[in-house]
């Protein structure tokens, strides 16, 4: 973004050299053809000529240098002529450069300096439910959309320090590069083409190797190929969306309660936290964290997740009472919003990992 600011202060730089050398050429020409007109022999007349070149040019005309012969003044009315044509083109070269620029800006190609954000690359059916949940948790979120028209919707779905929309294709470099993605904490790749959503994976590994990339594809059958080109996690709606639609055919409390689970702004959700030395859970068994969570707030401990030799976790869901967490692993919790915030507030850390 800073790059981007300097590019832009070039810019006009390079379209003001010609007023500038317009208005220093009609400096120096009002002062000499003063100074010749007028033929005075003060000793400062040279001095008192470009004097009044300042004065006259800049519009201040203080009158106490005057021209006095019928050349002088018809040379006066001439100066002043052309200064007024030279502010005019001062004035529609910085709107020019202004109003390019708060265009760049609307449409993002200016960049962001976010931070410790959530990238979301396209903006289809599953980008625009994950920008919804990301803002709701909170979370600042990058958007690339191939839609100019989105952008202007997209912007207005939070303040513009939580969220930066900019258009192009997903996949390239120079756009990963705009959302700021190596500062990232996260990527979400979900363009509805799975080509795309491949070669986009791929150039976000190769400009942030310790990023976590999570993408979305319509055919489960490229999950190993994601998977083998270093996604953290690969998701498949078609398949989830299965899934539900066969639990609402015969439990349909089932598939209600996952869609409750799945969107932060009911009344329930499912969260996790990483656990440390100083966290109040950090070495308690299963049946001492419930007991200590219910106390003092409330939720549901129903699993765990915790990191593997290749840093991968493994998520266990409802293990045995006498299993012992640690530090590092993550603890995986249910609770209603209202309870949810007192773990928050008791447990003292953020969210997630």
């Amino acid at each position: 973004m800073r790059s981007a600011r300097v590019a832009y202060a070039t810019l006009l730089i390079r379209r003001l050299w010609k007023f500038i050398a317009g208005y220093v050429g009609l400096y120096l020409f009002a002062t000499f053809g003063f100074f010749l007109i007028e033929e005075n022999s003060d000793p400062h007349a040279l001095l008192n000529s470009f004097y009044w070149a300042m004065v006259t040019i800049s519009t201040v005309g203080y009158g106490d240098i005057l021209p006095t012969t019928p050349d002088a003044k018809i040379f006066t009315i001439l100066i002043i002529a052309t200064e007024v044509f030279l502010s005019a083109y001062l004035v529609s070269v910085v709107l020019g450069v202004v109003s390019e620029e708060a265009q760049h800006r609307a449409l993002g190609t200016l960049g962001t300096n976010f931070s410790g954000h959530i990238v979301v690359l396209g903006y289809g059916g599953v980008g625009k439910a994950a920008v919804r949940e990301l803002l709701v948790q909170g979370e600042k979120v990058a958007v690339v959309t191939e839609n100019v028209d989105e952008v202007s919707n997209i912007r207005s779905l939070a303040h513009e320090k939580q969220i930066f929309v900019t258009v192009g294709p997903p996949a390239d470099q120079e756009i990963l590069k705009r959302v700021n993605v190596d500062s990232a904490h996260s990527v979400i790749v979900c363009s509805t083409d799975d080509t795309v959503n491949l070669v986009a994976a791929l150039n976000v590994r190769a400009i942030a190797p310790e990023i976590r990339i999570v993408v979305s594809v319509s055919r489960p059958e490229l999950k190993g190929t994601l998977k083998t080109a270093g996604v953290t996690y690969v998701a498949s709606p078609q398949d989830m969306g299965g899934r539900l639609c066969a639990d609402a055919a015969f439990r349909p409390d089932i598939a209600n309660a996952v869609e409750d689970l799945t969107e932060s702004s009911t009344v329930a959700d499912m969260t996790e936290y990483l656990l440390t030395e100083r966290t109040p859970i950090s070495s308690q068994t299963l049946l001492e964290t419930e007991a200590l969570v219910r106390q003092q707030t409330d939720c549901l401990v129903i699993g765990y997740a915790r990191p593997e030799p290749g840093g991968e976790f493994r998520t266990v869901l409802n293990p045995p009472g006498t299993f012992r967490f640690r530090p590092g692993d993550a603890i995986l919790l249910i609770g209603s919003l209202d309870n949810l915030h007192r773990f928050h507030k008791w447990f003292g850390t953020h969210q997630g990992r």
